[in-house]
């Protein structure tokens, strides 16, 4: 009876695992890496730098285009601008 306990249990940290996994490629799709690096350092108890990782991989192999942040926008914005005034100027 007791490798029946362990077999729920052993099945129940699969299920866990998995719904993890799946929480956390769902945030990398949704373009939030750094909620998912904190996700996958909650549930693991990992470091920072493994998480990075471990976060890494998964958007290697689920083949996930990170959205470009606010930043790669501002950048853009600036740029355009400072051209507009030197090509006026």
């Amino acid at each position: 009876m007791e490798d029946s306990g362990h077999d729920q249990s052993s099945s129940e940290e699969t299920s866990n695992h998995s719904e993890v996994v799946e929480r956390i490629v769902q945030s990398l799709k949704e373009g939030k890496k750094i909620e998912a690096i904190k996700d996958y350092r909650e549930s693991t108890g990992a470091g920072l730098k493994e998480s990075k990782e471990a976060i890494d991989e998964l958007i290697r192999k689920y083949d996930i285009t990170m959205k470009s942040g606010c930043a790669s926008m501002l950048l853009f914005v600036l740029t355009a601008t400072a051209l507009i005034f030197i090509s006026l100027g």
